[in-house]
């Protein structure tokens, strides 16, 4: 009779690494999840932002200043900055910590903080939208390798995730 040998096979082991590493994948929201996201919730900050900025365009037509095209266009020019500032002082901070923002609630993901996989405090979903701020003023290329640090990370973070120690997973 062929007893069983005393330590594992190696194999198994290896097999069940495999499979542990599958379950806690399918834990995480995928890339293609928080581009949607992403997408939707720009969408929505910027048609506050155009809104709020045409809205302040009508009034200055309407009252007849001096120099009127000149504050016009000035207007026009600032409505980037301005659906930006939206964005890290209200839209993202206030959203996610209270269950995520509306392109998140939508594809079904939800950030929560990595430690105790909790809805993260207010004023860390405020660093957290800081931080993305200065990697867009600083120039795109940071943005974009923040995002793309997902591919890296073994809890599938970006910078200003991991910075701030919050993982986005489904819901």
């Amino acid at each position: 009779m062929i007893q069983k040998p005393i330590q594992p096979d190696p194999i198994d082991k290896l097999l069940q690494k495999i499979a542990n590493e599958a379950d806690v994948e399918q834990r995480y929201a995928s890339f293609l999840q928080r581009c949607a996201a992403r997408i939707v919730d720009t969408t929505i900050v910027l048609a506050i932002a155009y809104t709020l900025g045409w809205y302040f365009i009508y009034l200055i037509g309407d009252t007849n200043q001096l120099n009127e095209d000149y504050i016009i266009e000035s207007v026009k020019k600032s409505l980037p900055a301005l659906a930006l500032m939206i964005w890290v002082l209200i839209y993202s901070p206030l959203l996610e910590s209270t269950g995520g923002t509306l392109g998140k609630r939508l594809v079904r993901i939800k950030l929560v903080d990595a430690a105790s996989d909790e809805t993260p405090a207010f004023r860390m979903c405020m660093a957290r939208s800081w931080i993305y701020m200065v990697f867009i003023v600083l120039a795109v290329v940071p943005s974009v390798l923040s995002c793309l640090a997902y591919f890296v990370s073994d809890q599938k973070q970006t910078w200003h995730d991991k910075l701030t120690n919050m993982i986005c997973l489904k819901k």
